[in-house]
C-alpha cells in the first residue's frame, strides 16, 4: 500500500515537472502578468480620460462650483473603472486556469441579489450616495453638519461621506445616515450678532451706534456682503439687559469671521460710547 502511494506521488511529481507542463505553466504564468500589466495600462488611461473629461477650464463660467463638482466626480469614477478593470483581469486570469468564468459570474449575480436582501443597510447606503451624488447638494470641500457632526467634506464614496471635522478628526459617516443635514455653501449665509444692553443704557442710542459700526465694515467688505445690514431692534428682554440684533446676509463661509470682527468693533465702540 505504502508502495502505490509512492509510485502516484512520483509519478505526479513527474507529471508537474515534465518539461512540456513547466513551458505550459511557465506560458500561462506570463499570461496572468500581461493581463494585469496591460489593465494597469487601461486604467491609467481610463483615469487619465476621467481627469481631462471632469477638470473644468480656468476661465469658464462658476468655475469654483465646477472645480468642487470635479473634486467629486472624479475620486468616485476613478475607484469604480478601477473595480470593474480588476474584476475583468481577474476572470481573465481564471479562465487561463481552466476555471469556468461564466459560472462565476452567474454565481456572482446570485450572491450578490442574496447579499442585497441580506445587508439592507449597505443597499441604503449605496442608493442614498447615488442620490447625493446626482443631485449635487453635498460636493467635495463643503461644510455640513450631520447629526451632532460638523466639519468639511473630504470625500464623497458610493457608501460613506469622509468628514473632517475643525478638530482634525476624520468621521466617517454613511450615506444612509445623511438624510438630514445642513450645508453652509449653498447660496449665502448671514452672519448675526446678538448684543446685550443694560435696562438703564438708552436703547436708541445703542441702535444707532450698531448700525454706525455694520455700515462701515459692509462698506470695507463690499466684496462679501450680499444685502444692506439689518439692525432689527430689541429682540427680547432679559433678566438683566435688553437683546439687540444686527443681520447682514454675506458669502457662504464668509459668516463666522463677519460675526468676530463685528463683536469685535462693537465692544470697542461700545467701551469708547461708555454704553454698558
Amino acid at each position: 500500500m505504502l508502495t502505490q502511494y509512492i509510485n502516484k506521488f512520483f509519478q505526479t511529481f513527474s507529471k508537474l515537472f515534465n518539461p512540456e507542463n513547466i513551458l505550459e505553466w511557465w506560458g500561462k504564468f506570463i499570461t496572468i502578468i500581461v493581463i494585469f500589466i496591460i489593465a494597469k495600462v487601461i486604467l491609467s488611461i481610463l483615469h487619465k480620460i476621467i481627469e481631462k473629461s471632469f477638470t473644468p477650464l480656468k476661465k469658464s463660467k462658476n468655475y469654483k462650483k465646477k472645480v468642487q463638482r470635479a473634486n467629486t466626480l472624479i475620486p468616485l469614477l476613478k475607484n469604480i473603472s478601477r473595480y470593474v478593470v480588476y474584476f475583468i483581469a481577474s476572470v481573465m486570469a481564471l479562465k487561463e486556469f481552466g476555471v469556468d468564468t461564466t459560472a462565476i459570474i452567474a454565481s456572482a449575480g446570485v450572491v450578490g441579489l442574496a447579499v442585497g436582501f441580506g445587508a439592507q443597510s449597505f443597499v441604503k447606503d449605496v442608493i442614498s450616495g447615488a442620490f447625493i451624488f446626482f443631485e449635487g447638494t453635498v460636493s467635495v470641500g463643503d461644510v455640513i453638519t450631520v447629526g451632532d457632526n460638523s466639519g468639511t467634506v473630504e470625500a464623497i464614496n458610493l457608501r460613506n461621506i469622509h468628514l473632517r471635522k475643525f478638530s482634525g478628526e476624520l468621521r466617517v459617516i454613511p450615506n444612509g445616515d445623511v438624510n438630514n443635514f445642513g450645508n453652509f455653501n449653498k447660496g449665502f449665509m448671514r452672519a448675526i450678532v446678538e448684543v446685550g444692553v443694560a435696562y438703564e443704557q438708552d436703547v436708541e442710542k445703542g441702535m444707532k451706534v450698531l448700525e454706525e459700526i455694520t455700515n462701515k465694515w459692509a462698506k470695507e467688505n463690499e466684496d462679501i456682503v450680499l444685502e444692506t445690514p439689518i439692525v432689527q431692534g430689541v429682540i427680547s428682554l432679559g433678566s438683566s439687559d435688553v437683546i439687540l440684533r444686527i443681520v447682514i446676509k454675506v458669502k457662504p463661509m464668509t459668516h463666522w469671521g463677519a460675526e468676530r470682527e463685528l463683536k469685535r468693533r462693537v465692544k470697542n465702540e461700545f467701551d469708547k460710547k461708555g454704553i454698558e
